[in-house]
C-alpha cells in the first residue's frame, strides 16, 4: 500500500514548467539601447536574470565610461604616473595590444584626442588642422601604456587619452552573459542586444537557434527590411559603420570611426558585420574591417578562427568571408520583408514619409524600461492602413496599447534583434512607403500619423497629426508629453548619402 501511494504521488506531481522566452527592453543603457531574451522557466527567473545582467553592466560602466568622471578609465586618463587597475581593465587593455598589432595600426584605443578634435572641427565647421592631426596620428604609432602584471599598474606612455569603446562594449556583454549563466543556472538561453551588438547562448523552445537581422546601411531605418538573416547559438554578431554616428563639416557626412595611420575619419566600407566566438573578437573585427579595404578585411577576418563577415561597400557591393552562407537563413519573416513588391507610383519618385521618435530617459524611473509604443497611419476616413512599428511583445502589456490592439493584435512578429552600428538612446526612425499593410499603394491625399505608448507602473499617452502625402515636401511636429520628446514627421525625397 505504502509503494501504491508513492506512485500516485509521483503521477500527481505536476510536471516542471515548460521554458519560455521572456523579453525586456530599456533605453538609456551605455548609451544606447538593451534588448534581453531570457529563455527560463518562469517570469521571476527571467527577471532575475535581467537584474543581474543590468548590474553587472552598471558595474562595469563604472570602468570604461569616459562620460564619468569618476571611472576607471578617467582617472587613468587624467595622469601618466602608475594606476592600479581592475582585471577588467587589464583585459580590455591586453586585447587592445593584440587587435592593434593583428590590424596593423588600423585599430587603436588611443583615440580619444582623435574625437576631441573633430568634434571641434564640427563646431567651428572646419576640418581639423592638418598639423594638428599629424601630432596626434605621430602619438597613436607609440605603445600607448604600460602593463605592469606584477603591480596590477597601468602607465600611459603619451597624452593621448584612452578611450576603449570599440572593445569594453563586447566585453561588457559577455561578463553580463557570464554573470547571468552564473547567477541563473534554469535559464536555458540568452539573447543580449546592446545597441546591435548582439550575444547569441543556446536556442529559444524548439529551436534551432536565434534569428539576427542585419541592417542594410543603404536604409537603416528601424522597420526597414533588414539585409540578410543569420542564425547564431552561443555565437556573437557585431556591426560597425559610419552611417548611424558621425560628424557634419560644410554640409559633408564624416564617419565617426578613425584611421589612427591617418587621423581622418575612415573612408572605407558602409559597414562591416562580423560573426565570433565572442564578442570582444566580434567588435573589434567590426570597428577595424571599417578602416582596411574589403580586401585586407577579408583576408584579417581568415585569419581569426571562428569568424566570419558581411562587408558592404560604399556603393552597396556585398563581401562575404568562406564560412558565412553556414549561418545565413532566410526565416519567413525576412523572406516576406525581402520580396520584390510594386513600387509606390502614387507618390512622387523617391519620397517617403519619416517618422523620428525619441523615448527620453525618465529621471523618476529607476532603470527606464522602453514603453511598450504602437506606430501606425490612418487615412482621411480614420481607418488604419499601415503599422509602421510595435515595441514590447509579452502579449499582457500590448493589449494596453488600446487604440492600437483594436486593429493590429497579434502581431508581434514586426519585433526581431537586428544587429546594426550603434545609435543614440532612445532614437528611432521608420520610414514608410506609401503602401498599406497589403503591400497596395496608397493614393496622395493627408495621412494622419498615431503613436500610443504605456509604460509599465507609468503613463498611457498618445501623439497624433497629420501629414499632407502629395506632390511637394510638407514636415509636421508631435508635441512632446511625459513618454515621448517632440516627434518629427516628413514627406520628402529621401537622397541616397
Amino acid at each position: 500500500m505504502p509503494a501504491l501511494f508513492a506512485l500516485v504521488a509521483l503521477l500527481t506531481v505536476p510536471p516542471a514548467p515548460a521554458p519560455h522566452v521572456f523579453d525586456f527592453h530599456r533605453d538609456h543603457v551605455l548609451g544606447t539601447s538593451l534588448d534581453l531574451h531570457v529563455v527560463a522557466p518562469d517570469e521571476y527567473t527571467a527577471e532575475g536574470a535581467e537584474l543581474t545582467a543590468l548590474n553587472e553592466i552598471e558595474r562595469l560602466r563604472k570602468v570604461f565610461s569616459t562620460y564619468d568622471a569618476t571611472s576607471e578609465i578617467s582617472k587613468l586618463n587624467r595622469t601618466r604616473e602608475p594606476v592600479k587597475v581592475s582585471a577588467d581593465m587589464a583585459a580590455v587593455l591586453k586585447a587592445y595590444e593584440v587587435w592593434q598589432r593583428k590590424s596593423g595600426g588600423a585599430f587603436n584605443g588611443q583615440v580619444g584626442d582623435l574625437v576631441r578634435a573633430w568634434k571641434d572641427g564640427e563646431k567651428a565647421d572646419r576640418e581639423p588642422a592638418a598639423l594638428e592631426l599629424a601630432r596626434i596620428v605621430a602619438d597613436l604609432a607609440k605603445p600607448g601604456w604600460k602593463l605592469d602584471d606584477a603591480t596590477n599598474t597601468v602607465t600611459r606612455l603619451t597624452d593621448q587619452p584612452l578611450n576603449l569603446n570599440a572593445i569594453a562594449k563586447g566585453y561588457i556583454i559577455q561578463k553580463a552573459a557570464d554573470a547571468v549563466r552564473k547567477e541563473h543556472p534554469t535559464v536555458g538561453g540568452l539573447l543580449i542586444n546592446l545597441g546591435g551588438d548582439v550575444l547569441a547562448r543556446g536556442a529559444p523552445p524548439a529551436g534551432t537557434g536565434w534569428a539576427v537581422g542585419v541592417q542594410d546601411p543603404a536604409n537603416h531605418f528601424d522597420n526597414a527590411a533588414p539585409l540578410a538573416g543569420l542564425r547564431l547559438t552561443n555565437q556573437a554578431v557585431a556591426t560597425s559603420g559610419g552611417y548611424q554616428r558621425f560628424y557634419t563639416i560644410g554640409g559633408k557626412r564624416y564617419s565617426h570611426i578613425f584611421d589612427p595611420r591617418t587621423g581622418r575619419p575612415a573612408n572605407g566600407p558602409a559597414s562591416a558585420t562580423v560573426i565570433a566566438g565572442d564578442n570582444l573578437t566580434a567588435n573589434a573585427l567590426a570597428t577595424t574591417l571599417c578602416v582596411l579595404s574589403p580586401e585586407d578585411g577579408l583576408k584579417l577576418v581568415a585569419s581569426v578562427p571562428g569568424a566570419e563577415c558581411l562587408i558592404v561597400s560604399a556603393d552597396g557591393t556585398r563581401h562575404h568571408s568562406a564560412g558565412l552562407k553556414a549561418f545565413e537563413v532566410a526565416p519567413l519573416r525576412f523572406a516576406a520583408l525581402q520580396k520584390d513588391e510594386p513600387k509606390a507610383t502614387n507618390w512622387p519618385a523617391g519620397y517617403q514619409v519619416t517618422v523620428a521618435i525619441e523615448l527620453p530617459n525618465v529621471a523618476a524611473a529607476k532603470r527606464y524600461r522602453k514603453p511598450y509604443t504602437a506606430v501606425w497611419i490612418e487615412d482621411d476616413k480614420g481607418k488604419a492602413v499601415r503599422t509602421l512599428a510595435v515595441w514590447g511583445n509579452s502579449p499582457k502589456y500590448l493589449k494596453d496599447l488600446s487604440d492600437w490592439w483594436k486593429i493590429g493584435k497579434g502581431d508581434a512578429d514586426l519585433v526581431r534583434a537586428v544587429t546594426r552600428a550603434t545609435r543614440g538612446p532612445g532614437k528611432y526612425d521608420l520610414a514608410w512607403d506609401g503602401k498599406d499593410d497589403k503591400g497596395k499603394a496608397l493614393p496622395q491625399g493627408v495621412y494622419t500619423v498615431r503613436v500610443e505608448v504605456h509604460r509599465e507602473f507609468g503613463a498611457h499617452l498618445r501623439q497624433s497629426g497629420k501629414i499632407e502625402c502629395k506632390d511637394k515636401p510638407a514636415s509636421a511636429k508631435l508635441d512632446k508629453n511625459a513618454e515621448t520628446a517632440e516627434t518629427l514627421i516628413e514627406f520628402k525625397e529621401l537622397k541616397k548619402k
